[in-house]
């Protein structure tokens, strides 16, 4: 200590912080201090994410990803950071990160799956075993949904608008199962289905060289769909009034014409 200075401060006065024996100890000898907190704590922490069929298994594994890797935990469910059994630290480290991963994911699965799943010890096996099962139910609910995107085939009497959504509903559900449909594939699904009704829209596409463009395939379509429907109106008009003037014209045409009373014809010699 300096001459002058107080016991416990620094030449200017400042207090000194004094390391435990133990932590000075393991500088001295160049070992890094182990880690006392197995999960880290995250300010406002949030819920665990939940997987939703909107989403769809990309987005919840990225929320999930996300959120474990905010806590130190994401490498124990991939399977990149194993257990330990010989350095009891690190194992008590380890089985503490796994179970809180396991309950994230538990917390954020449908029902049905986590019930197949609420059996696995390691969390890492969980996941595998998740992984597995979506990819192959989504292999097979893909051929399904393809099969009713390129059924679909627009008829007269429906609604133009509800038809081209259904069809942007099978394609954002095949989206969600990795299964992606381009522009150019999904303006041919679409010319296709409306093939029936708008052939002149289909041919005049077809005049083309190049692949039809989708935004302008449904711009043409919602523009026919609205000059057919102000044309169906106009002819629906006409003919309520055609039908309104017949009902009149029968009307006159039914009724009898009137006649006064006829009188009593007197004859010879009788009084009227």
């Amino acid at each position: 200590m300096d001459f002058g200075a107080l016991q416990g401060r620094g030449n200017a006065g400042n207090q000194l912080v004094q390391q435990p024996v133990q932590q000075q100890q393991v500088q001295q000898e160049g070992q890094a201090p182990q880690r006392r907190q197995a999960v880290r704590k995250v300010a406002a922490g949030t819920k665990a994410p939940k997987y939703d069929y909107d989403g769809g298994f990309d987005l919840y594994r990225a929320r999930l990803e996300s959120y474990l890797r905010q806590r130190d935990c994401w490498n124990v469910v991939i399977g990149t950071e194993a257990h330990d059994p010989q350095n009891a630290a690190q194992q008590q480290n380890y089985e503490e990160r796994n179970l809180f991963a396991r309950d994230a994911l538990l917390f954020g699965l449908l029902p049905k799956d986590a019930k197949k799943l609420c059996k696995l010890a390691r969390v890492s096996e969980m996941w595998t075993a998740y992984e597995r099962d979506k990819t192959q139910r989504d292999f097979a609910n893909s051929i399904r949904i393809r099969a009713k995107m390129y059924g679909a085939k627009f008829v007269k009497g429906m609604q133009m608008d509800k038809y081209l959504e259904d069809l942007e509903d099978y394609r954002r559900q095949l989206e969600n199962m990795n299964d992606r449909i381009g522009d150019a594939e999904m303006a041919s699904i679409t010319l296709t289905g409306v093939e029936g009704t708008h052939r002149n829209v289909v041919r005049m596409f077809n005049r083309d060289a190049n692949p039809p463009d989708l935004e302008r395939v449904l711009n043409y379509l919602r523009s026919e769909a609205e000059m057919d429907e102000a044309e169906a109106e106009n002819t629906d008009t006409s003919k309520k009034k055609k039908d309104e003037g017949d009902k009149m014209i029968g009307s006159v045409k039914g009724k009898r014409v009137w006649q006064g009373k006829k009188q009593n014809k007197v004859g010879p010699g009788k009084k009227a």
